[in-house]
């Protein structure tokens, strides 16, 4: 597969990342504003939402995954979740630019230290003041997010355009 082919997957990636944001989104609201008022705050009401916070984080960190191996990014093994997030934030002179803003970035942060509670501590009875505060973050971050994510895939764009030019 040439570099080409390479970024143009690569802006696959990001796009399908914000379909699935939209979808994820969309299902937060269903939650929010159909489901509960009609079951309430049940433990699989809070289990719906803590799902849905960690498959939406989960889908970003997949891009930044591509991302990381587009441009040839090592990570440290033992942190490499927390490693990756912070790599987004950087610029790398005559490689790439910040992925993501550091503001994002702290909100996503927030985010991923939820999905590794989630993921390593098995609750069924979330906190629902912290469910309530991280489903306003995500409402916050994801037009931040999208933002940041086109600034990027427009500098893909470029790259590829000037590699495309060269051959």
């Amino acid at each position: 597969m040439s570099r080409s082919d390479d970024l143009r997957e690569l802006i696959g990636e990001i796009q399908r990342h914000q379909e699935t944001s939209r979808k994820m989104l969309d299902a937060m609201h269903h939650l929010v504003e159909e489901d509960l008022p009609r079951i309430g705050r049940t433990t699989t009401a809070s289990v719906a939402a803590a799902g849905l916070l960690e498959n939406y984080y989960t889908a970003i960190e997949t891009v930044f995954v591509r991302v990381s191996q587009s441009f040839g990014n090592s990570l440290d093994r033992e942190r490499w979740h927390s490693d990756l997030l912070h790599r987004m934030t950087l610029m790398v002179p005559d490689v790439r630019p910040a992925v993501i803003s550091a503001e994002t970035c702290n909100m996503l942060d927030e985010l991923m230290r939820f999905r590794h509670f989630k993921r390593y501590y098995f609750q069924l009875d979330y906190d629902w003041n912290r469910l309530d505060y991280l489903m306003d973050l995500v409402e916050r971050l994801s037009p931040r997010l999208a933002d940041d994510l086109t600034v990027f895939e427009q500098y893909v764009k470029d790259l590829i355009a000037r590699a495309d030019a060269d051959t």
